[in-house]
């Protein structure tokens, strides 16, 4: 397996793999508007700051993603992942562990101290990140208003 960024010529696969993950078991996203995904995905891996890495099999087949931003903050930069998904086919098989540890390396040339990202505590997710070195932070919450 190898990590990179996400080729160009991948985005279609890309748009596919994150429709298989998230329109499933456990999120069931409603993902019916083609025009919403597309602008939603482009905005994730087309800004200045954003950082789009791929996992690659031995096949060159996408398996992985990890779509974020890199922000400065006064400890340093910092990797936001807003989505991280395995193809369904591939979970299970310890990839997402290995994609994380494969990405250090990229987010080491960055100059990346930390990765942030937000998920719900009642899905697989949430343990599989504290698996994997995550924690959660005791003085932060997220918290939303609906317009």
């Amino acid at each position: 397996m190898k990590v990179s960024i996400l080729k160009k010529n991948d985005f279609e696969k890309m748009k596919d793999l994150f429709l298989d993950v998230f329109t499933n078991e456990p999120w069931f996203d409603k993902w019916n508007n083609e025009e919403q995904l597309h602008a939603y995905l482009t905005e994730l891996t087309e800004n200045n700051n954003s950082l789009t890495l791929a996992l690659y099999s031995e096949e060159d087949e996408l398996i992985g993603c990890a779509l974020g931003y890199i922000f400065n903050w006064w400890e340093g930069r910092e990797y936001f992942i807003r989505e991280f998904f395995i193809s369904r086919k591939r979970q299970n098989q310890g990839l997402g562990s290995s994609f994380l540890q494969l990405m250090n390396e990229i987010l080491n040339e960055k100059e990346i101290k930390h990765i942030t990202l937000t998920t719900e505590k009642n899905v697989p997710a949430y343990g599989f990140y504290h698996k994997n070195g995550f924690s959660d932070l005791k003085d932060s919450v997220n918290l939303v208003k609906k317009v």
